[in-house]
């Protein structure tokens, strides 16, 4: 099988029967019995009685630990369990391999046993119902969020800043519709509602809140947790992919999805170092499970569609992760060293491009005519693999966090996630939103795709040389008729960046997560992340 990157990573996290998230990760529980049925609206930590951030830290790192522990003596009840009704698979092979080392080397009988270790250690890695390490890997893929660790603060500085807009743009004219993709829990939306509840009681009476989720076990347990705004008819759990949604939201309403661009599905590609032609990524699964990674010319629409509204918005002079000195060597030089210099890379760095996030954008621009984004998640982040915006790959094993060195690991176990660059994607949101995204994926020429530097390559009729002052003429440069200089898509008004620290010092109440000294984890904790408010 082959498949585009996009596709192997949707299915590693999402697919509904072995998917990351569908099926193995959990939030860390709020309560410290890792309770998940307990609903209590108390601060998940008593911050006022911790001295300083390291009693903070030892007490979610024995939050975790609480968790793990849980989980081992569930697996091994599991095993018990499975030991009592016959032979496990583990116990199947094993007894399978013994057999196997008694046959004659390369015998059919030796080959027909190995084909048989083989489907019933597919069978194990697909069902899950191996042995206790397998299983604590799978169960014990729990993470935590600021939206869990600051409860019910996060939430409540989230509210104040809908509020706020809602009561300045919106009211009363209109209702307060809330759409938030991902709802984890239940714990941001039941932190926000009752916030909207206790001190805007009327704002309440007109608030419409729905949450877009793709897990079936995380809708389920949101319903539990928003039981009583559920009732209330305040609350809608809608589960539906919302990259898939096809319906039609004319009124003002705030879309609010955090951390949850971090986990939409990537592309990568890599550039040629003779032509810097970009060459799209695929991950192609042998009948062994083996994984193996290829790269072909630019085909898939949606990958051509992306670059070339990336070109619109920054016009680089090189593709992305390509050494500067390629600018300034001749094409005919490059090409030589392409095919004659022994060891000489023939393509570029790996770069991993958001293909997911754009589709999330079209959702908006084509059904949401009238939204205001709310958009938090990773600026930047550690340990991630090899290449420009390339993700984290980490699955929890025995109570650590494990990264990895590549996104070709085996479905369901791993988390991949990516850091986003918000002024990229800032500028990317205004020229689909308030221009029109009007760059077709044809748009390019096969022969230039990005504009040549060395001042002696021959350049295609309509492209222009570095040299040439391309800000006066970005249609020319780029071979589109509508493209707009770029200071005209960039608007502070329409859609602001701020730091994760800026936004809780204007919206959070920094009290009820003070610690003794002094300090605020809420604040000082996730300095990584950003937010993107339109």
């Amino acid at each position: 099988m082959r498949m585009l990157t996009r596709d192997f990573i949707y299915d590693s996290l999402y697919n509904p029967h072995y998917g990351y998230f569908s099926r193995q990760a959990v939030l860390l529980p709020l309560s410290k019995q890792a309770n998940p049925n307990d609903f209590s609206l108390t601060s998940a930590f008593p911050f006022h009685d911790m001295k300083d951030e390291t009693e903070f830290m030892r007490t979610v790192q024995l939050r975790y630990m609480t968790f793990d522990e849980q989980f081992r003596r569930e697996c091994q009840a599991h095993e018990k369990r499975m030991r009592g009704n016959g032979p496990t698979l583990q116990e199947r092979i094993d007894a399978l391999v013994q057999n196997q080392k008694r046959t004659p080397w390369g015998s059919a009988e030796r080959l027909d046993l190995a084909r048989e270790i083989g489907r019933l250690q597919r069978e194990q890695n697909r069902e899950h119902i191996s042995g206790s390490e397998i299983d604590a890997m799978v169960a014990g893929q729990v993470w935590h969020t600021p939206t869990q660790l600051f409860s019910p603060h996060y939430g409540r500085a989230l509210a104040r800043y809908l509020v706020a807009e809602y009561k300045l743009h919106l009211f009363p004219y209109h209702d307060l519709v809330l759409f938030e993709l991902g709802g984890g829990a239940g714990t941001l939306a039941r932190d926000i509602l009752d916030y909207i509840e206790e001190c805007e009681p009327d704002v309440y009476e007109r608030t419409r809140y729905h949450i877009v989720e793709i897990s079936a076990r995380l809708a389920s347990q949101q319903q539990g947790r928003l039981v009583r705004h559920v009732r209330s008819g305040r609350v809608d759990v809608v589960h539906r992919d919302f990259l898939a949604w096809n319906q039609d939201v004319d009124e003002p309403c705030f879309v609010v999805a955090l951390e949850v661009l971090d986990n939409l599905p990537h592309d990568v590609v890599r550039y040629s170092t003779d032509d810097l032609q970009p060459y799209q990524g695929l991950v192609s699964i042998d009948h062994t499970g083996d994984f193996t990674e290829l790269w072909e010319p630019v085909q898939d629409p949606l990958i051509r569609r992306y670059l070339n509204l990336f070109r619109s918005v920054r016009h680089p002079l090189l593709p992305p992760g390509a050494p500067f000195y390629l600018g300034w060597i001749p094409r005919w030089m490059r090409r030589m060293l392409h095919k004659n210099t022994p060891f000489y890379p023939n393509l570029t760095q790996p770069h991993y491009i958001p293909t997911g996030a754009l589709r999330f954008l079209d959702v908006l621009k084509k059904h949401f005519p009238l939204h205001r984004l709310v958009l938090s998640d990773f600026s930047s982040l550690p340990d991630h693999i090899e290449g420009i915006n390339a993700p984290v790959v980490q699955t929890r094993h025995q109570g650590e966090m494990i990264p990895v060195t590549t996104y070709c690991v085996l479905q369901g176990y791993f988390d991949i996630f990516f850091p986003t660059d918000f002024e990229l994607l800032r500028d990317m949101y205004l020229r689909m939103m308030r221009l029109g995204d009007q760059v077709s994926e044809t748009s390019s020429s096969s022969d230039a795709y990005f504009t040549p530097k060395y001042p002696g390559d021959a350049l295609p009729d309509g492209c222009l040389s570095s040299y040439e002052d391309y800000s006066l003429a970005p249609s020319r440069l780029l071979g589109l008729s509508d493209i707009i200089p770029p200071p005209l898509l960039r608007n502070e008004t329409d859609a602001r960046i701020l730091t994760h620290a800026d936004f809780l010092n204007r919206y959070a109440d920094l009290q009820g997560t003070e610690l003794r000294d002094g300090s605020n984890p809420m604040v000082s904790w996730y300095a990584n992340a950003c937010w993107l408010l339109t």
